[in-house]
C-alpha cells in the first residue's frame, strides 16, 4: 500500500496518484489530506485515491495512514511525498529490499544522484545526518528523505506513539534503537512539481532545530534488544 500525505498539494497530487497507479496497477493508494485550504482531497480522489483526513502535520498524517494500512492486512506500506518528487518506479527496489530490512529509505545521497539538492540544504541535511547518526550508532544518511518502505511488523512496534509533531531523522533513530534493520538505496529524486517547499526561508532553521532536539530525545530514551529474527 501506498500513503501519501499531503497538505495543499492541488495541481500536483493528482499526477503523482496517476503516476504511482500506472507503475503499480492494482496497488492501493492512500492519500491522507491534512488541514489543506486547496482541491488536494477532491483532487486525489479524482485520480484515483482512497483519501483519509488527518489533523494538520505531516507527522499525524503519517501515522493516518499507517494505522490503516496495517488494519487493512497491506503486506508492505510505501511513505512517499505528494509533490512529485519520489519517482513511482524505484518503489520496487525498496520493497524488494524489505526481504533482508525493516525499514528501507530511498537515499538521495547513496549512488547515482538525481536532482542537485541546494547546497545550503544538503549541508543542513549532511549535519542532521551525522547528529542522528551519533543517536543512532550507525551511519545514517538521508535522514529527511521521505520515501520509505516498511514492513508491517516492524511498523506495527512504532505506530501506537508515533510522533504527531516531525517524523524524519528522529523516527529512524528510534527505529533504529528498536531494534529495527534500516537499509538505504539509491533513488534519483526530482525536483517538487511547483508550489511551495514547507522547508524554505526561516520556517526552515526552525524545523531543523526542533529536529535535532527530538533526535535527541530518541537517542536518551532507553533501547530495545535488536531482534535476531525477523517474522
Amino acid at each position: 500500500m501506498i500513503v501519501l500525505p499531503a497538505r495543499n498539494e492541488a495541481g500536483r497530487v493528482g499526477a503523482v496518484v496517476g503516476e504511482v497507479r500506472a507503475a503499480l496497477p492494482g496497488v492501493d493508494v492512500v492519500v491522507v489530506e491534512n488541514a489543506s485550504s486547496d482541491g488536494t482531497a477532491a483532487e486525489a480522489a479524482a485520480a484515483g485515491a482512497l483519501v483519509l483526513h488527518s489533523g494538520p502535520g505531516y507527522a499525524r498524517a503519517l501515522r493516518t495512514g499507517f494505522i490503516h494500512a496495517l488494519r487493512a492486512g497491506a503486506p508492505w506500506i510505501v511513505q512517499m511525498d505528494a509533490d512529485g518528487q519520489h519517482p513511482a518506479d524505484h518503489v520496487a527496489a525498496l520493497v524488494d529490499t524489505l526481504g533482508t530490512a525493516d525499514v528501507v529509505v530511498g537515499s538521495r545521497f547513496v549512488g547515482a544522484p538525481g536532482y542537485a539538492v541546494p547546497p545550503v540544504r544538503r549541508a543542513a541535511i549532511g549535519v542532521l545526518a551525522a547528529w542522528a547518526s551519533v543517536w543512532a550508532g550507525r551511519r545514517l544518511r538521508d535522514v529527511t528523505s521521505g520515501f520509505r518502505a516498511w514492513r508491517p511488523d516492524a511498523l506495527a512496534l512504532l505506530v501506537a506513539d508515533y510522533p504527531e509533531e516531525i517524523a524524519d531523522a528522529n523516527v529512524l533513530v528510534r527505529a533504529v534503537r528498536r531494534g529495527l534493520s534500516v537499509v538505504e538505496v539509491p533513488v534519483p529524486m526530482r525536483e517538487r512539481w511547483g508550489g511551495r517547499s514547507q522547508h524554505t526561508g526561516p520556517a526552515s532553521a526552525l524545523f531543523a532545530a526542533r529536529m535535532a532536539l527530538l533526535t535527541a530525545q530518541e537517542g536518551l530514551a532507553p533501547a530495545y534488544g535488536r531482534r535476531t529474527s525477523m517474522k
